[in-house]
């Protein structure tokens, strides 16, 4: 619980350090007299933490001098806090000490006040009674006391000023691991349940409690007064149409409009890039209740959702000719053409041409066979002549020669 107040108390303090050094621009428009406006304005703790820090140096007989001087101008909304500067040969733990000392020293100044100057505990109780009636009495019961504003303000100025630099804390790093050892060498010897259980539980629970009571005060304190300083800067900014914004620390100063402009852009590219993400994969282990199946629609209303990653195609096919008017051919029988003093030929009835005798009257009577003889050229010798002795008429009238195949 106290490590989360703080952290919401370390985060409250920023936004009102930024905030202040704004509203002194938009009053002054000048950065110098906003500096010492600032520094001005938290003076009270800031007096506070130097006097502390400059103390605890002299006791741990550590040089310190002093560096009191107008503030320099800046463009942050944030506290340099060196009036004060040690020597430099101080060790890590001895700065640890000396830097943690002021936040010790606030936080008890505000429980002091806000106990015995302001009532808080009585304001608590009175408004733990969870009417409105008992609301209304604790707020009049709080504001009743004496200098209230100023008490507030002084908690303010003092709550937001004892913060120290993370960068001088290294030195509790060793302090915490020497009260790790030493409370693990209490456990191994058989003490650690009677010196850190049975004494220090108390005085440390109680410790806890009263830190986290003094945040709690502290974070209301600032919630109003961001409320009260949010109005005046709206006022601000609307009379005169300036406004600034802050980024990495530095302000930028700007118009109003502007800075809506600017706004709205951010918040457009906000909500693209959230459009643009990748959906987040589920937890858990895997299931197919888990897979993005498509549902089909109503039988005849509507067609199955369809994966548009994946295309399936059909192969080509080929295409067919068209059926084209078959021809018939008449099969004719071989055709014997050629005369005794020219060389005889046999050719097939496609390329066989008939000769007339009328355009030949010195070729022979053509001798024609109603089947091909099976020749195993197509062509005779050129010694070879027909004879007409050779050639028989059988029972058939069929025409055939003797030992074609050997004169072949």
């Amino acid at each position: 619980m106290v490590g989360g107040l703080l952290y919401f108390l370390r985060r409250l303090e920023r936004w009102l350090h930024q905030h202040i050094f704004k509203v002194g621009w938009l009053v002054t428009k000048q950065y110098q007299t906003t500096t010492i406006l600032y520094y001005a304005f938290f003076l009270p703790g800031i007096i506070l933490h130097e006097l502390v820090y400059w103390l605890v140096a002299g006791f741990l007989n550590i040089r310190a001098d002093r560096a009191i001087a107008w503030p320099e101008k800046q463009e942050i909304g944030e506290l340099k806090l060196k009036f004060i500067k040690l020597s430099k040969n101080v060790g890590q733990i001895p700065l640890a000490i000396i830097s943690t000392t002021p936040l010790a020293v606030g936080l008890a100044a505000v429980a002091f006040i806000a106990n015995n100057r302001l009532d808080f505990q009585g304001f608590l109780a009175t408004l733990g009674g969870g009417f409105l009636d008992d609301m209304t009495a604790a707020f009049a019961r709080l504001t009743s006391a004496p200098d209230f504003w100023i008490w507030i303000y002084l908690v303010f100025t003092i709550s937001n000023t004892m913060w120290p630099d993370v960068s001088k804390l290294r030195g509790w790093r060793t302090i915490l691991l020497i009260l790790a050892a030493i409370t693990i060498v209490l456990f191994i010897i058989g003490a650690g349940n009677q010196v850190v259980v049975e004494t220090l539980s108390g005085p440390i629970t109680n410790a806890l409690n009263a830190l986290s009571g003094t945040l709690v005060i502290i974070i209301i304190i600032d919630l109003f007064v961001v409320a009260v300083l949010g109005t005046i800067e709206a006022i601000i900014e609307r009379i005169t149409g300036n406004s600034a914004t802050f980024k990495h620390g530095k302000m930028i100063t700007m118009r109003r409009e502007e800075l809506l402009a600017q706004q709205a852009q951010e918040r457009t590219t906000a909500r693209q890039q959230k459009a643009n993400r990748a959906p987040a994969v589920p937890a858990g282990p895997p299931s197919i209740y888990k897979l993005p199946l498509p549902i089909p629609g109503a039988p005849g209303k509507e067609a199955v959702t369809r994966d548009e990653g994946i295309i399936i195609s059909k192969p080509p096919t080929p295409a067919i000719a068209a059926p084209s008017t078959p021809t018939v051919t008449r099969s004719e029988p071989a055709v014997i053409t050629g005369s005794v003093s020219d060389k005889s030929t046999i050719t097939t009835p496609s390329e066989a041409k008939p000769v007339l005798p009328a355009t030949n009257p010195s070729a022979r009577p053509l001798l024609t066979a109603p089947r091909a003889p099976s020749l195993k050229s197509g062509l005779l010798d050129d010694d070879d002549e027909f004879d007409d002795d050779e050639f028989i008429e059988d029972e058939n009238d069929d025409v055939s020669y003797e030992d074609a195949e050997d004169r072949a």
